[in-house]
């Protein structure tokens, strides 16, 4: 490598001294590598799902995407490409304090990878939320302002910086892909912290932005939990926003240890992308569950189990002892006693019988059949029958009385007809 003494070997030559005089230990030491994937996939796999259902519920409810849903995946997709190169300059030992990293294991391809892509994947998510309040609230002027001044801010933020990325970190004719060219493309800190200061504040513009709006809304209970989840999410994502410009002044101007302190800076990039695309998307998660599972063959299959399990349980419990029972009432005997009160009714109407002596009168049952009979003979006092078939009598006060001619009309009741 250019500027070593001959003879001497740039893999065995650490990047920065140890403060406390140990040798170097590229083998072995703290590594920030397990943190990187730990994080990452996390974030991937949370964001991910989040943006699929986004998707699927704009498919769904407006059968296209917006410009914010194609920003939104536009913005994953180049995180996690992001995420990549990070993860893979980590792998080869970037992930170490600077006095166990060689300094063959720096490459300027890799920073430069990560450096556009990471401007790209930034302003996508912001450009996301930006469209998103466009489309939602764009009638309102101060919005439509706010949103324009904005996007305009990172537009030119990150683009600019794309620019200098671009004029500082590509070698020029006759150059190599090495130190000078890495330090040279050192030099793009004071960018970098400019950058991020229009990012950070672009993240607290987004994060303050909806509660104006909210203040003049009538909302439910669930609704304004699910707004302070969404709300704590988006801050946390400005305080990771906040850690990483803190973490990038330190690296540019007073660090000890800047492959170590750069790392951190790069977890906190890829969480605020991470973050913000979750923020993202948490407002179509009611509309995922109410036009697309609820509505799913498998829900609706679950739905109808758990509510026949439920009836079938209820069901047990009454027929276990919660069913009320029947009030029975004993049946009335009547002996020698004359009946005081008959009625024969019909359809749905019901049957009062009592004695002379002053017995509770008996709800019988609703008449369910009547029939017609022809009478030839009357019971007498001592149960023998005689009389003609052509009379209708009814045994009063010791006699009989002609009840007329015909057929008569008798309630069964048990099987018994009586007249």
């Amino acid at each position: 490598m250019e500027g070593l003494p001959p003879g001497m070997d740039p893999s065995q030559i650490p990047f920065a001294p140890n403060p406390s005089g140990a040798p170097p230990d590229f083998e072995g030491g703290e590594s920030l590598t397990p943190t990187v994937l730990g994080t990452g996939v996390t974030f991937i796999i949370i964001a991910g799902l989040f943006v699929v259902s986004r998707v699927i519920t704009g498919l769904k409810k407006s059968r296209k995407l917006f410009a914010d849903d194609w920003l939104c995946v536009i913005g994953l997709i180049v995180g996690i490409a992001q995420w990549s190169c990070l993860y893979t300059s980590m792998s080869k030992g970037l992930g170490k304090h600077s006095w166990d990293v060689p300094i063959t294991a720096l490459t300027v391809e890799i920073r430069l990878a990560d450096q556009l892509l990471g401007s790209i994947t930034h302003f996508a998510v912001k450009a996301s939320l930006v469209f998103f309040f466009l489309r939602l609230f764009g009638t309102l002027t101060w919005v439509r302002m706010t949103c324009y001044g904005l996007l305009t801010l990172t537009f030119l933020a990150y683009g600019s910086y794309e620019v200098i990325v671009l004029a500082f970190c590509i070698p020029r004719p006759g150059e190599e892909w090495g130190n000078v060219v890495l330090a040279r493309c050192a030099t793009t800190a004071p960018a970098t912290i400019a950058v991020n200061v229009c990012a950070v504040v672009a993240d607290l513009a987004l994060f303050i932005m909806p509660f104006p709006i909210i203040a003049g809304l009538t909302l439910s209970r669930p609704k304004k939990k699910g707004l302070l989840v969404v709300f704590l999410i988006g801050f946390l994502v400005v305080v990771t926003s906040i850690v990483g410009l803190v973490y990038r002044v330190r690296v540019s101007y007073y660090t000890i240890d800047p492959i170590w302190d750069g790392g951190n800076v790069a977890i906190t990039a890829y969480m605020e992308v991470f973050g913000t695309v979750i923020v993202a998307c948490t407002p179509a998660l009611p509309g995922l569950w109410s036009n697309v599972l609820s509505e799913s063959a498998f829900f609706s299959s679950l739905r109808s189990r758990i509510l026949g399990s439920r009836s079938r349980r209820t069901g047990d419990s009454n027929v276990s002892g919660s069913m009320p029972t029947a009030r029975t009432y004993p049946p009335p005997t009547f002996q020698n006693e004359s009946i005081s009160k008959a009625s024969f009714r019909t359809g749905s109407q019901r049957e009062l019988v009592g004695d002379e002596d002053g017995m509770d009168e008996y709800p019988l049952k609703t008449i369910q059949k009547t029939m017609s009979v022809n009478v030839s003979r009357a019971e007498n006092n001592d149960g023998q029958t005689g009389g003609d078939g052509d009379a209708r009598r009814k045994k009063s006060n010791g006699g009989w009385e002609e009840l007329g001619e015909g057929n008569c009309e008798s309630t069964v009741k048990g099987g018994n007809a009586r007249c």
